[in-house]
């Protein structure tokens, strides 16, 4: 397996993956005392976990294993149809609080794995688990530039529940991300579900997209600072009241910000490249790039057009579920 990449610094702080703190996974000596066997897979692989964590994080657990069923009595549970290795990343996150390790496959994120082990988290009644399968493939994409494979998205589509909030990050994931190549030039075919809801997802305006802006009231002085709205493409015309990003300087008319349709648009890196002069080639901030003035043929440093990216911006609100955990309590805001 090879080894995983670090995660840059500039994604989001990491989240409470167990959806719970931290402090209160052990509150006592007490939770040292018992144990439950667990019988993985057809070879019958025997773990022995201590039952408080099992219960504490699981509603399927604590009703095997404190109700009125046979487990309760023998404390031990056979599942002979789940994968070993998949239920050892399980094990790893109830003991850590994160999935380790990172499932890598020739070089690329395995996917399809992490779908396993939140279809696992899914039967087991996981909740936390599911959100750190999310919160770990968001980081992924964006530290690797990858997405899912043909045959991932049948797993998604297949074996996953239609109202996961899983499937609402893969397809941000595949419309924010420049994958047209990727969808048209993959010699697999791809779940027809998947595209069908990924051309419906393109043609809707995406409010998450937005939170990511620094938005500010706009006046342009003249025609000459005036500009289309990034929706409907009606000139903002001078002295009259706009919305624009304070750091990308994308615009929208207040009619379609009031009206709920204002979006980012999608990754180009042609677009938007002469939204901004930063000043001389030598001056400027990292993120900037170098491109040719249209009217003098001059090199001048302008800011590039980055999309917003909600996985980052607003995973928690977007993403996870929280009916049986905590909250998360970190926010992660902006750029």
């Amino acid at each position: 397996m090879a080894r995983a990449p670090c995660i840059p610094r500039s994604l989001p702080p990491p989240y409470t993956s167990t959806g719970t703190r931290s402090s209160s996974l052990r509150t006592s000596a007490t939770d040292f005392c018992s144990t439950a066997e667990l019988l993985v897979g057809q070879n019958t692989t025997r773990f022995l976990l201590h039952t408080s964590l099992l219960t504490n994080q699981s509603p399927f657990f604590r009703a095997a294993l404190t109700g009125p069923f046979l487990e309760s009595t023998s404390q031990s549970i056979n599942l002979d149809d789940v994968a070993v290795d998949v239920f050892e990343l399980c094990v790893n996150w109830l003991y850590t609080g994160s999935i380790r390790p990172v499932p890598f496959k020739d070089g690329k994120p395995a996917y399809y794995t992490l779908l396993h082990l939140y279809i696992l988290a899914d039967r087991l009644c996981f909740e936390g688990l599911r959100n750190c399968v999310v919160d770990l493939m968001a980081d992924l994409a964006d530290s690797t530039n990858s997405v899912l494979t043909p045959s991932d998205t049948r797993i998604l589509y297949e074996q996953i529940d239609a109202a996961a909030p899983i499937r609402k990050l893969v397809l941000d994931l595949f419309a924010f991300k420049k994958t047209d190549k990727l969808l048209k030039e993959h010699e697999d075919r791809w779940h027809a579900g998947f595209l069908r809801d990924l051309v419906v997802h393109l043609k809707r305006p995406c409010e998450q997209a937005m939170l990511r802006h620094r938005l500010s009231m706009w006046y342009p002085a003249n025609f000459g600072t005036s500009r289309s709205c990034e929706i409907c493409h009606a000139v903002m015309m001078p002295r009259h009241g706009a919305v624009r990003c304070d750091d990308c300087c994308v615009g929208w008319c207040v009619r379609c910000v009031g009206a709920g349709v204002g979006m980012a648009g999608w990754e180009d890196g042609n677009q938007g490249r002469l939204l901004r002069v930063r000043g001389s080639v030598e001056g400027g901030d990292a993120d900037d790039q170098v491109v040719l003035e249209p009217e003098t043929g001059k090199k001048v440093r302008v800011r590039k057009w980055v999309s917003c990216k909600p996985w980052r911006g607003s995973r928690c609100v977007v993403y996870h579920e929280h009916n049986e955990t905590d909250r998360c309590g970190d926010v992660f805001m902006g750029h």
